[in-house]
C-alpha cells in the first residue's frame, strides 16, 4: 500500500510540476500591411520575440542591421523596442556618440559600429526601395520587403500569432 501511496504521490507531484513549467511558449509575430492603404501583405511568425530588418544606406551604401525586440505591455499590446544599429561607416542618420537619444553604449570594432539602443518604436514603417535591399529576418526565415513595390511603405504591427 505504501508503494501504490509514494507512487501515486510521485505522479501527482509531477503532473503539477508540468502544469506550471512553460510550454514552449508562443512567440509573437509581424503583420505586415501597406502602411497607407492597410491592404495585408503577410504575417510573419518570429523566433523568441526577435527580429532584424537589414537595408543598404541610402548615402554611404554600406550595408545596416536594426535590431529589434518586443516587448509584452498588457495581454493584448506590445511594443517595439530597437536593440541594436549594427553599420560600417557613419552616414546621415547613424547616431555615431554615446550621448545621442536613446544610446546606451556605443562600440567600434574591425568590421564597423554597434550601437546598443533602448528605443521605443511607437510605429514601424519602412519605405521600400529595390536599390537599399530591405529585408526582415526572423531568426528562422529572411524575407525580401522589395517583393511589394518601391516607395511604398510597409506597417509592422506585433500581435499575439498569425491567424
Amino acid at each position: 500500500m505504501n508503494k501504490v501511496f509514494s507512487s501515486k504521490h510521485g505522479l501527482l507531484g509531477a503532473i503539477a510540476f508540468w502544469a506550471m513549467a512553460p510550454h514552449g511558449a508562443q512567440a509573437a509575430a509581424l503583420q505586415l500591411e501597406d502602411s497607407r492603404s492597410r491592404e495585408y501583405l503577410a504575417c510573419v511568425e518570429l523566433q523568441d520575440d526577435k527580429f532584424t530588418l537589414s537595408f543598404i544606406h541610402s548615402v554611404s551604401l554600406t550595408p545596416v542591421e536594426d535590431l529589434y525586440e518586443l516587448k509584452k505591455n498588457s495581454p493584448e499590446n506590445y511594443l517595439i523596442k530597437q536593440v541594436e544599429e549594427r553599420f560600417m561607416t557613419h552616414g546621415y542618420g547613424l547616431p555615431s556618440t554615446n550621448g545621442a537619444p536613446d544610446v546606451q553604449r556605443f562600440e567600434q570594432r574591425n568590421k564597423g559600429f554597434t550601437l546598443y539602443l533602448d528605443r521605443p518604436i511607437e510605429t514601424l514603417i519602412v519605405r521600400l526601395d529595390r536599390r537599399f535591399k530591405n529585408r526582415l529576418s526572423t531568426g528562422t526565415q529572411k524575407i525580401n520587403l522589395n517583393q511589394w513595390p518601391d516607395f511604398s511603405g510597409v506597417l509592422f504591427t506585433p500581435i499575439d500569432r498569425c491567424h
